[in-house]
């Protein structure tokens, strides 16, 4: 594998876990995984790539992922601490809250855009993305999965003006689906998997061993 420490522009990286988890019936980015916080898979794969800067937009559960931010900081084991932002009107849809913490973000970096909900895309996923993207750094990079394409994905600078008009429940999908021929598509089977029911978790439990 490549040294990332080489690489030409660092990344930040935004993951979103502001929803309420409806269909979980509690805090799932809290939720064991294999004896970690399953919002600590998604930033350990993140760590992978040493993003500048790893940004968690929280909401309905902000208060319990700010008591278990110094557990997750250590679990990722970076020099630089991940920051955790409330968005207060999470209720508002994913859209929404990619858009108000892109106004965070206002920099030169790519954005790589993660769901805090993914635990099945690793370090190799994301690497693999990345260097993508690299031969691409113009255009978007993302996951590729069952006939679609989302994310994870990496977005160029440029397009963080497009992310902030997100709005509702379509989140980054939205920008994909509106500049398509600017889209290099990744394959990433792993990315089909999202948690929303306990019975999703133990599900994908048994497919990550």
């Amino acid at each position: 594998m490549n040294n990332i420490n080489n690489q030409p522009q660092r990344l930040d990286c935004l993951i979103l876990a502001a929803g309420s988890a409806s269909r979980f019936g509690g805090c799932k980015q809290l939720a064991d995984w294999r004896g970690q916080p399953l919002l600590a898979a998604t930033i350990a794969a993140a760590c992978e790539l040493a993003p500048e800067r790893i940004l968690v937009v929280g909401g309905a559960f902000y208060p319990q992922l700010l008591q278990a931010l110094p557990r997750l900081n250590a679990l990722a084991n970076r020099a630089t601490a991940i920051e955790l932002l409330e968005y207060p009107a999470w209720n508002l849809g994913m859209g929404n809250s990619l858009a108000f913490a892109i106004k965070e973000l206002q920099n030169s970096n790519p954005v790589l855009v993660l769901l805090g909900d993914q635990p099945l895309v690793s370090a190799q996923d994301l690497h693999n993305l990345y260097h993508h993207w690299c031969v691409n750094p113009e255009r978007i990079a993302c996951a590729s999965f069952a006939n679609t394409s989302g994310v994870p994905a990496i977005f160029p600078a440029h397009f963080k003006a497009r992310l902030y008009e997100c709005r509702g429940d379509r989140g980054a999908k939205s920008v994909l689906m509106r500049y398509s021929n600017q889209v290099v598509p990744v394959a990433m089977p792993s990315a089909e998997f999202d948690v929303d029911t306990p019975a999703d978790l133990s599900k994908y439990l048994k497919k990550a061993i």
